[in-house]
C-alpha cells in the first residue's frame, strides 16, 4: 500500500470572502472574463484538495510579512495571458500519524502589485519585515509563563477548528 499524503481544503473566513466577490463581479458579465475567472479559481481548488498539485514555495521578502510557510498557486483563464489570480495556501500537517494535512486556503487574489501577498501577510496576523523565527521568538518572550498556551502549528496560528472544511462532491 502506498503511503500518499492526504491532503483537504480548509477555506479561511478571509478566502471564502475572496470567493464571493469573485462571484459578484462574475455575475455583472455571466459570460465573461470574470467569469471564466471564477471558474478557474473553483477548478483549481478542487485540484488542491485531496493530492498535491503544483505551487510555488514563497520565500522571504522583507517589504511583506513572511510568508515562507505558504505556496502560491497560479489561477488563469486565457492561456494567453499571464495568470491573474493567486492563491496563497499553507500545508498544516497532522497531528497524528496517517492524519489528513490541512490545506488552508489564506487568500484568493489579484497577482498584480502584490495586493494578495500583503491581504494573507494581514490575515495570518504578521508584520512586514519579521521574519517567522524572530516572529516566533517575540511571541515566546512575551508569553506569560502562567497563562495557558493557544494551539499553535510550528510556532505560527493555527486556524480555527469552528470553520468546516470545504467539501467537494
Amino acid at each position: 500500500m502506498t503511503n500518499s499524503l492526504r491532503i483537504k481544503v480548509h477555506l479561511s473566513p478571509g478566502a471564502r470572502t475572496d470567493l464571493q466577490r469573485l462571484n459578484e463581479r462574475a455575475l455583472k458579465d455571466p459570460r465573461g472574463k470574470e467569469e471564466a475567472l471564477l471558474e478557474a479559481a473553483i477548478v483549481m481548488l478542487h485540484r488542491l484538495n485531496g493530492r498535491r498539485h503544483p505551487t510555488k514555495p514563497l520565500d522571504y521578502n522583507p517589504r511583506f510579512a513572511d510568508l515562507s510557510d505558504c505556496d502560491s498557486t497560479y489561477v488563469g483563464a486565457d492561456p494567453y495571458e499571464k495568470p491573474p489570480l493567486r492563491i496563497v495556501s499553507r500545508d498544516i500537517r497532522p497531528s497524528r500519524p496517517n492524519g489528513i494535512t490541512r490545506r488552508e486556503i489564506v487568500a484568493i487574489g489579484a497577482r498584480q502589485d502584490s495586493k494578495v501577498y500583503r491581504i494573507a501577510g494581514q490575515r495570518l496576523g504578521r508584520p512586514m519585515g519579521i521574519t517567522l523565527a524572530e516572529l516566533t521568538a517575540q511571541r515566546e518572550a512575551t508569553t506569560d509563563p502562567s497563562r495557558p498556551r493557544q494551539r499553535s502549528v510550528h510556532g505560527h496560528d493555527a486556524p480555527s477548528a469552528d470553520e468546516p472544511d470545504l467539501l467537494f462532491g
